[in-house]
């Protein structure tokens, strides 16, 4: 049986050098050349896996520790005489961001960090970037499904969404999923509390967030929170509640206002709610409400005296700049990037080259047949199906023919 062997060497693999550090690794230094001659009959090892072990954010000291994860040597005799003994060392996981973490970070003064999110390869990024919250929000709704408001997406939908997002960062972010419009409000409090259930064993979330801080939606929380759920509020500008509100306008500009959204949280928090979502409310009230909380808040338009900021990840990336998209993205959201421009101009160029017939070429044409097979196909087109050359056999080379679709990685097949 084959042994894994995880070495530097497999980060070359996803263009991280960490060579320079091998003259200080006793692994290295001791079996270096063994791990040489062994690198070709090396396992393949996850990019993903790799990359959700954030190597490629830590120094590269520390990058170079973590590819030493798990390393055996099964006792052999070799053509040069080496024997080896079975050394391991502990595979280090990621570190879990729990409720608990994050309360710990207000109190240590450090910022959180919130980025919504709704697919696998979203999520992907998210947990690369090292990011302590992924919110799968109902705003899904508008920024993946195309709807004016959050109002339409159901539970069905959102639990499907987040699916597809724990799958994409399944171990390390501390995952929230919005509970959508009509899964929750409802006087038997019992029915909130078998939707969150559901978003919780069937989604993979490790919390739900409610909006609203009324007497009503804190009973709600403490009976969700009470039977074991984790649940993030929600209080400001509440999108669900558009068609009261009369639209998306910021909340708490008025001093009344702005006192009955810091009593909302303090609902929220003695109904035992982790932390707040501030939204769209004046920086200073919105500061205000997160002195007199001990929870962490969470802002979004909100300004800088929360304990943390979430934006949406098509936001914070540009997903639609565009000089005729420009509308869509919120005042409050810095864009990081412009991934919507290089998305809008790697379209065209596909469509341009296709059309002009430069893709996809002999360079993107990588499935040739073998010189006797072309003689036979080629006797066949010009005889006809019934005259085979002896010895050809159509179906068994179908049945046989592997097609490697994935460039240099042999365990990915297709026997079609």
């Amino acid at each position: 049986m084959k042994n894994m062997m995880i070495s530097s060497h497999l980060l070359r693999r996803v263009r991280l050098s960490v060579g320079t550090f091998r003259g200080s690794c006793a692994v290295c230094r001791k079996d270096g050349a063994r791990l040489d001659r062994s690198y070709s009959n090396q396992w393949s090892y996850s990019i993903d896996t790799i990359h959700r072990n954030n190597m490629n954010l830590q120094p590269r000291s520390s990058i170079h520790n973590k590819t030493h994860t798990e390393i055996r040597y099964a006792s052999s005799s070799s053509a040069d005489g080496i024997t080896s003994t079975k050394t391991e060392i502990p595979i280090q996981k990621p570190k879990k961001v729990t409720t608990l973490s994050i309360a710990s970070k207000k109190r240590q003064g450090e910022k959180i960090t919130m980025v919504t999110a709704y697919d696998f390869p979203s999520a992907v990024h998210v947990d690369r970037a090292g990011v302590d919250v992924l919110l799968v929000g109902d705003s899904c709704a508008m920024v993946e499904l195309g709807f004016e408001t959050t109002q339409p997406i159901t539970l069905d939908q959102m639990i499907n969404h987040c699916q597809a997002v724990k799958r994409g960062a399944p171990n390390r972010p501390l995952l929230v999923g919005d509970m959508p419009f009509g899964s929750y409000e409802y006087k038997d409090v019992d029915i909130a509390l078998k939707n969150a259930y559901r978003m919780v064993k069937e989604g993979g979330m490790d919390a739900v967030k409610f909006e609203g801080g009324s007497a009503s939606r804190a009973r709600t929380v403490k009976h969700v929170v009470e039977g074991g759920v984790a649940v993030l509020g929600h209080v400001g500008l509440t999108p669900q509640a558009i068609s009261v509100l009369g639209g998306f306008r910021a909340q708490g500009r008025t001093a009344a206002n702005a006192i009955s959204l810091l009593d909302d949280a303090l609902r929220l928090q003695d109904a035992g709610a982790f932390a707040v979502v501030l939204e769209c409310v004046p920086s200073n009230v919105a500061t205000a409400i997160t002195e007199a909380l001990e929870i962490p808040t969470i802002g979004i338009g909100a300004g800088g005296g929360t304990s943390g900021q979430v934006l949406v990840f098509h936001d914070l990336l540009g997903m639609l700049s565009h000089p005729h998209h420009e509308e869509f993205v919120p005042k409050f959201c810095k864009q990081y990037a412009r991934v919507g421009m290089e998305i809008t101009n790697g379209l065209a160029q596909f469509k341009e080259e296709v059309e002009s017939g430069a893709f996809p070429g002999n360079d993107y044409a990588p499935y040739k047949m073998s010189n006797r097979e072309e003689e036979v196909f080629n006797d066949l087109l010009e005889n006809g199906a019934g005259s085979k050359k002896e010895g050809s056999s159509l179906e068994d080379a179908y049945e046989s023919e592997q097609l490697n679709l994935y460039g240099n990685n042999n365990n990915k097949t297709d026997s079609r």
